[in-house]
């Protein structure tokens, strides 16, 4: 058993970013409107890596260069020499076909890796009088600027391509009516940079050349809407992708799974603070699966457990049933459950401690971040209190005092009591926000690796 009580920004592993190495800001992108819904599907045919349940390939299948790609632009050639022959309700099924098979190799935008022309796409008419375009890094993010995009005749279809030379990757957003928004149907995708504020939604640039980001920095995979049996809802989940993971070893990594996904994406930065922390410490390096949620308002019930309108058990049924199968086909990852950790903060610590206590079997470690321990008359406290120990090692933080700082601390007494492997990181003045979840974030990850090495 270890205890480790820390304040401050102390470091456990490597707690502040700057012990950390330089982070890798990803290129904002001013935004005033919303984001079109995503409209794609999840799908088994791109494979960000070689499959889990396959021997590793060659050095050459896991380099970056190779596995990180937008959709080929034969896709869209091949559209454009056979939509003109269909009429009717053929021209929509091929232009739902494209976007099918877009999604399923790779995403957008559509790229040819030998010459570097690249084709943006976008699907409904923009507002009257205007036309939709794809400006981003490449075209100093001038809404007026970048790529227009022209209507395919007789389809809601709208397309535009360019040659951006290969060697560095490029973000971008779509402009509709002048206006910034998400690329729904993008591959590789990185925050925006911008954090919105409580209430509001975080967004996201597309990123195109992903096989070019830089060799230090991970790489971030939207899966699109993944379906959830039980609960009978979608949701977005987005696969990061460590450095590490596109090295010619094709190793397979631990991996772990965290809550409120688009959050920890944007308004906590997740995705730049575990890059950081894996550029100066390699080792440690594990694929990070975020699943957002349908909407907030449903946050409550799928993060909860013994309670009314409770639906966490349901909740923890999709991570075992509906979105681990997924996730073994889209990245090599370790099975064992000792390199199989959850993760959230508040709501989202209270949901990865059920999870694991239902489901030691699946998940052996529990990072809980303020969470909300105090939830249903402390159960999730009297469960680990009267339960038989299972095999499971437990990261509790909070900010010290206001920070559901009494009841982490009464967790850490009774795992302690128990014999747990765990450890208590306090913050001292730290809040229940973001950005401080965001400074401890590299301890938490670290303490999932440490002594974890091992893979299957």
């Amino acid at each position: 058993m270890r205890i480790a009580v820390l304040t401050g920004l102390s470091a456990l592993g490597c707690l502040a970013l700057s012990a950390c190495g330089e982070e890798a800001a990803p290129g904002p992108a001013p935004s005033d409107a919303p984001a079109p819904p995503a409209a794609r599907a999840p799908s088994e045919a791109y494979d960000a890596g070689s499959p889990n349940d396959a021997a590793p390939h060659g050095p050459s299948s896991c380099a970056r260069g190779i596995v990180a790609k937008g959709a080929p632009v034969g896709l869209f050639d091949a559209f454009t020499s056979e939509i003109a022959a269909l009429t009717g309700p053929a021209r929509a099924a091929r232009v739902d076909a494209l976007l099918a098979d877009v999604a399923a190799n790779g995403g957008t935008p559509l790229e040819d890796a030998a010459s570097g022309r690249v084709v943006f796409l976008a699907r409904g008419a923009p507002p009257a009088g205007t036309t939709w375009r794809a400006s981003g890094s490449f075209s100093g993010w001038s809404a007026a600027g970048g790529v227009a995009l022209a209507p395919v005749a007789g389809t809601d279809l709208w397309a535009g391509e360019t040659t951006i030379e290969r060697g560095a990757s490029f973000a971008y957003k779509l402009v509709r009516g002048g206006a910034f928004v998400e690329d729904p149907l993008a591959g590789h995708v990185v925050w925006d940079g911008v954090d919105r504020g409580f209430g509001a939604r975080g967004e996201l640039n597309a990123v195109g050349h992903p096989g070019d980001t830089p060799a230090s920095r991970g790489r971030t995979v939207a899966l699109g809407k993944v379906h959830a049996q039980k609960l009978g809802d979608d949701r977005d989940v987005w696969i990061h992708y460590p450095a590490a993971y596109d090295a010619e070893a094709c190793a397979r990594l631990p991996s772990v799974v965290l809550h409120d996904g688009l959050e920890s994406l944007t308004r906590g930065g997740f995705a730049e603070a575990a890059d950081a922390l894996y550029a100066a410490r390699p080792d440690l390096a594990s694929v990070l699966v975020f699943v957002g949620l349908p909407s907030q308002e449903v946050r409550m019930a799928q993060y909860t457990v013994v309670s009314e309108g409770a639906r966490g058990a349901d909740y923890v049924d999709f991570l075992v049933d509906d979105l681990w199968p997924l996730v073994t086909k889209r990245a090599r990852v370790c099975a064992k459950p000792a390199a199989r950790g959850v993760a959230g903060a508040s709501l989202g610590g209270l949901i990865s401690t059920f999870a694991a206590f239902e489901r030691p079997d699946r998940f052996g470690w529990i990072g809980a971040q303020s969470a909300s321990f105090f939830w249903a008359d402390k159960a999730m406290i009297a469960r680990a209190a009267s339960d038989p120990n299972k095999p499971l090692r437990v990261y509790l933080d909070s900010g010290c005092p206001d920070d559901n700082c009494a009841v982490t601390d009464e967790m850490a007494s009774v795992l302690a009591a128990k014999g747990y492997d765990h450890v208590r990181v306090k913050q001292d003045g730290a809040a229940h926000e973001w950005s401080f979840w965001r400074d401890r974030l590299a301890g938490m990850l670290s303490h999932f690796r440490d002594g974890q090495t091992a893979c299957d």
